[in-house]
């Protein structure tokens, strides 16, 4: 019994790091997103959602799944105590790496022009095309430096080294916001550059923040790395695997990983691609910067918001990886089922309440990031596309739990079903409902992938949720409930939306307490205590746990 709550608790301890990670890094994130946003203006943020939509899809392309097969690898090879073969894998995917990078970023510059004037569209004038297309040219130069982070970042994660794995993702973002604030405003407001610099200074940001995130994992790994060189040294058994075996294991792994990944962005990169062509061929050139207005407001405002519950995705996707790995090496589906629920009681606990929260304050979340410009269309965007979060962070984590447990073809499968749903719901979707369509049809791609993926793990380690599904319910009505007291206050204190550090008070302190009651009544029914693993949820308790 203790050393299933331990297993329980390490595996929790390791994604929640890797979650807390994210979650800072995310937060950061936000702090930059306002003053861009007003030194670039709202309709050039549209520039920025086309070109990191992009940038996503490239890094898949360049990393080509190969940090999450270094991250696998090392793991299974570590447990082993092979250090010959934990070396050799991180050289050889490293090396694999270097070589897809530099072949993406140059295909990035050659490439620039034409997915400039795909993305734009035919009416879109050509000053546009010439600032995203220089866009890109900037971007090319963090397609090749990202990679070579992810490798290292791989290589300690396999290593379950997930305090340094989450430490570098906070580095990086710090040094990105800092870098985009200050040129951002260098450029604009001293310096007095057509606000789209602005924008350019965003994009350089993302290379400054790789490079010393990238410098940072690899000093501080160095022990570990030193550490394994010697055992290697003193090993007497050959390793397991040749150079030869290990690309193969990691094209196995990486290649599979990489068109899953591919599919998994191809909701973001349909609504990049089609939008604003589609919106101006149905309704004229007319509405283009209308067009181009609300695009960049969901994809770029509403999108940056909506990253905070997808801590959860990436945090769990990473943290997941060493332990399911382990478990299926070890042959044991019983462990296999238990781990999987874990996960998803875990991440329900504390995404359902999140967008109950993201809801109920949707327009003074807007209003205190974006102020009162285009404020009641960004908060009805930002309110409805909280469907597409709570599916859109769960779908991420089955598709991790998919691969970590070698069921690729599966998840392919799965990923080209959603992939065409989204495309043959897109078109009519947007004819009718405008911006709203892509959240819809956005929606509709995750279900269908979580349908499918649970269909999967049920069929291959007869996964059994009535359990999770029965703390769904509770979570659900607790959550509901915790909404109750705070819209009462509310509907008592008129507020209109002109300050927004009285916005920010009052948002605080119903805050505050709709997490107390939450926390309360599911403390009471003794949710967390079988979710956590944890008997004692005092506070004073939680603390003690936090700092340690």
């Amino acid at each position: 019994m203790a050393n299933r709550e331990k297993m329980k608790q390490s595996l929790l301890i390791g994604a929640l790091t890797s979650s807390f990670g994210i979650f800072v890094s995310k937060l950061l994130g936000l702090l930059y997103y306002s003053p861009l946003s007003a030194i670039a203006g709202e309709s050039n943020m549209a520039f920025y959602s086309i070109v990191y939509t992009y940038y996503d899809l490239l890094l898949q392309i360049s990393q080509a799944g190969i940090p999450f097969a270094i991250a696998s690898l090392v793991a299974k090879y570590y447990s082993k105590e092979d250090y010959k073969t934990v070396l050799l894998v991180k050289k050889t995917g490293t090396n694999i790496i270097m070589g897809l990078s530099v072949v993406t970023g140059a295909f990035l510059l050659l490439m620039a022009g034409p997915i400039a004037r795909q993305s734009l569209g035919i009416s879109a004038p050509s000053k546009d095309i010439e600032a995203l297309k220089t866009m890109f040219f900037i971007l090319s130069i963090a397609v090749i430096l990202v990679p070579l982070l992810s490798a290292v970042r791989g290589y300690v994660q396999g290593l379950k080294r997930l305090d340094l794995y989450a430490s570098s993702q906070v580095l990086e973002q710090f040094v990105r916001v800092f870098s985009i604030i200050l040129f951002a405003y260098l450029f604009v407001k001293i310096l007095h550059f057509d606000s789209i610099w602005a924008i350019f200074a965003a994009i350089g940001a993302a290379s400054l923040g790789a490079l010393a995130a990238f410098l940072f994992t690899a000093i501080l790994s160095r022990n570990d790395a030193k550490g394994i060189e010697e055992a290697a040294k003193v090993q007497e058994e050959k390793g397991l695997m040749s150079r030869k075996e290990i690309i193969k294991e990691i094209l196995m792994l990486g290649v599979p990983y990489l068109i899953i990944s591919f599919l998994g962005t191809a909701g973001p990169l349909i609504n990049t691609t089609f939008f604003l062509d589609y919106m101006t061929k149905v309704n004229g050139p007319e509405i283009y910067e209308s067009a181009k207005l609300a695009s960049g407001i969901l994809q770029a405002n509403v999108a940056k918001i909506s990253n905070i519950p997808s801590v959860l995705a990436l945090g769990f996707g990473s943290g997941m990886v060493p332990y399911l790995s382990e478990s299926l090496e070890a042959r044991d589906n019983r462990r296999i089922t238990k781990q999987i629920n874990q996960i998803l009681d875990t991440v329900v606990y504390i995404l359902i309440p999140m967008i109950m929260i993201f809801i109920f304050f949707a327009r003074d979340i807007y209003f205190i990031m974006y102020g009162n410009y285009n404020l009641d269309l960004g908060t009805s965007l930002f309110a409805v596309s909280n469907i597409q979060i709570f599916l859109g962070t769960i779908a991420p984590i089955f598709s991790s739990m998919m691969m970590s447990l070698k069921l690729r073809k599966e998840a392919i499968i799965t990923l080209i079903v959603s992939f065409l749903a989204k495309l043959l719901t897109f078109f009519p979707l947007v004819r009718y409902f405008g911006a709203y369509g892509m959240i819809y049809s956005s929606g509709f791609y995750y279900l269908i992938q979580i349908i499918c993926y649970f269909y999967c793990l049920r069929r291959n380690f007869g996964i059994n949720i009535k359990t999770t599904t029965r703390r769904f319910i509770k979570i659900v009505i607790c959550s509901l409930l915790m909404v109750l007291p705070a819209y009462l206050i509310r509907s008592l204190i008129p507020f209109g939306y002109d300050s927004r550090i009285v916005d920010i008070l009052i948002m605080g302190i119903l805050g505050l307490i709709m997490l107390g009651i939450y926390y309360a009544l599911t403390v009471f029914i003794r949710l967390p205590q079988r979710i956590f693993g944890i008997k004692d949820m005092s506070i004073k308790n939680l603390l003690s746990r936090l700092r340690s």
